[in-house]
């Protein structure tokens, strides 16, 4: 079995790797003279003859004096913008600038650009001063190209006059509303609703076809498809609604976190209980139930708060938040983890003591599942932690904006959805279902070596704290209790003189008894116990009795 040292571990590196957290990547952003001037999202292409992906810089009336704007595809940020001698960029030819002479005059007052070469950079001004530019103001960038846009804008001060000004950058992609970033997410839960909406189809009809042979386990998977089925639906109609409105559903928002938070507490709760053999090797769990109950409840809550937090469009998250996040569901799933893997351990030694190899194969089956996953959270982890640790450079977002969904949230849907469809597979009902049941299999033939397997086994199991296990001895079809042997064993075919003097002694009583089915002479014997039977048995132990006598008789007369 896998360690827990190294279970924890992953947790660890769950924490580490989501501490670098960044979630969604808003659809507008607010931009301003003082602090945020400017931002970069994905965009994807507009549709052949059209211009319906563009980039809208809006820019409210309340603003004063002047502004600059430039918009550039992320491998173009190079053309815009010159160093000076101290190796600083240098944006706006002004007057320094034109004294260092990274401009010339015919530059003066503009966004510093190379335009040597075809590129997607585009400046703009605006005058927010004349009297017919009052108002609203746009700047429409139409996007030609898939890739990672950026927007800067500058205050510009002419003849000493302070500029100010305050608005948005829109993001509108020729799908809809959705960030670039968030966009997979819209047909990936659309595809996910259709596959869990197939897989509870084909279990309807298995369901329907052997309902008399239902166990308890396969009524908990029926529980889960259904709910699954819920989950990727609200899934996607959160995500469809966020691309036509541009805004979050708060109550959208809020019923997914719940359902995505049960479905993962539920599956985590189905998978221990069935680890513990519950259904299957044993009836009820006890109080063992209670605390499994309890585990999941906290699961459920650290999950909300979790899901909640991955999925609302917020730009900046403090590592602190997320480390009270992450932390708790960290070590509750851990926890599902370490104890689910030792308990199928434990129920798979249970069912090797008592021989009932169908059992054995499922569990050890569902068991190399776990691990396989377990294995691949890992290996995911790892991958994440070493992506993330980059989060802060320069170029991550522009090459991750198409990944970083699946990075985040889509492989741990795909291994989930891998993961449930094996186990599935393993407890479809079928015709030949109550070979899972609670009630005991017929154990195989017994085999000579079973004995040495038996010990083996028990060993095993005391190792691990199985306690109070004991071997079902084999009953061979030659082997009978001490009772069926003297019950047969009659006597030899020669005795002394003194047990025949006995019987002798005893001719009353054994005529007498003879006489009536089912009464046996009470007599004892040096070599075992007393002897009772049956009416066929004491006629047979009559007759053999008769036939004594006779020899007898006759060697006196010799």
């Amino acid at each position: 079995m896998i360690p827990s040292r190294r279970l924890l571990l992953c947790g660890l590196v769950v924490i580490s790797a989501l501490l670098q957290l960044s979630c969604t990547d808003a659809f507008k952003l607010p931009i301003d003279s003082d602090l945020r001037k400017g931002g970069c999202g994905g965009m994807y292409a507009s549709s052949p003859n059209t211009n319906n992906s563009e980039i809208k810089v809006v820019m409210h009336k309340e603003s004063t004096g002047n502004a600059l704007v430039v918009i550039f595809e992320w491998n173009d940020r190079h053309l815009v913008g010159k160093r000076d001698t101290n190796g600083q960029p240098i944006y706006i030819c002004d007057t320094e600038a034109l004294k260092a002479g990274i401009c010339t005059e015919a530059q003066s007052g503009q966004v510093i650009v190379d335009t040597s070469a075809p590129s997607t950079v585009v400046p703009t001004a605006l005058n927010f001063s004349l009297e017919e530019s009052r108002g609203i103001q746009f700047v429409d960038y139409y996007v030609q190209k898939t890739g990672y846009y950026c927007v800067m804008t500058w205050p510009l001060d002419v003849n000493g006059m302070e500029s100010s000004y305050s608005g948005a950058i829109e993001f509108n992609n020729n799908y809809g509303l959705l960030a670039g970033t968030d966009f997979p997410k819209l047909p990936f839960y659309g595809a996910l609703s259709l596959v869990y909406m197939s897989i509870g189809i084909v279990w309807m009809i298995l369901c329907a076809k052997h309902w008399r042979e239902i166990l308890t386990v396969q009524h908990f998977i029926s529980g889960v498809i259904l709910f699954l089925m819920v989950e990727m639906a609200f899934n996607w109609g959160y995500w469809d609604d966020f691309n036509k409105t541009g805004e979050s559903s708060i109550a959208l928002l809020v019923l997914v976190a719940i359902l995505n938070s049960g479905r993962n507490s539920l599956s985590l709760f189905m998978l221990l209980i069935v680890s513990m053999g519950y259904g299957v090797v044993k009836p009820t769990l006890g109080s063992t139930m209670k605390k499994v109950i309890m585990l999941s409840l906290a699961q459920f809550l650290f999950g909300v708060i979790y899901s909640a937090g991955t999925m609302s469009p917020v730009d900046d998250v403090s590592a602190m938040i997320v480390l009270m996040v992450v932390v708790p569901l960290a070590l509750t799933m851990t926890s599902f983890y370490i104890w689910t893997l030792q308990s199928l351990t434990s129920t798979i030694a249970t069912l090797n003591l008592r021989r009932q190899t169908e059992k054995v194969k499922m569990y050890t089956r569902l068991w190399r599942l776990l691990a396989f996953s377990l294995a691949v959270l890992c290996a995911f982890f790892v991958i994440n932690t070493l992506n993330f640790m980059n989060l802060d450079g320069e170029d991550w977002p522009a090459t991750h904006w198409r990944i970083k969904w699946f990075l985040l949230d889509g492989w741990l849907n795909i291994l989930y959805l891998f993961v449930f469809t094996v186990i599935v597979i393993l407890w479809r009902p079928t015709e030949n279902n109550k070979r899972y049941g609670i009630d005991q299999l017929e154990t195989e033939d017994f085999d000579e070596n079973d004995e040495h397997a038996d010990v083996n086994n028990a060993r095993a199991a005391e190792a691990m704290g199985l306690t109070g296990m004991k071997l079902r001895p084999q009953r061979r079809d030659y082997e009978m209790d001490d009772d069926e042997v003297a019950m047969f064993d009659i006597g030899e075919e020669e005795e002394d003189e003194d047990d025949f003097d006995a019987d002798h002694d005893n001719d009353e009583d054994l005529e007498s008894g003879a006489g009536r089915p089912g009464l046996l002479r009470q007599g004892s014997s040096s070599r075992g116990p007393s002897r009772a039977g049956s009416s066929p048995l004491s006629a047979t132990f009559n007759e053999d009795t008769d036939k004594e006598r006779t020899r007898l008789e006759v060697s006196k007369m010799n």
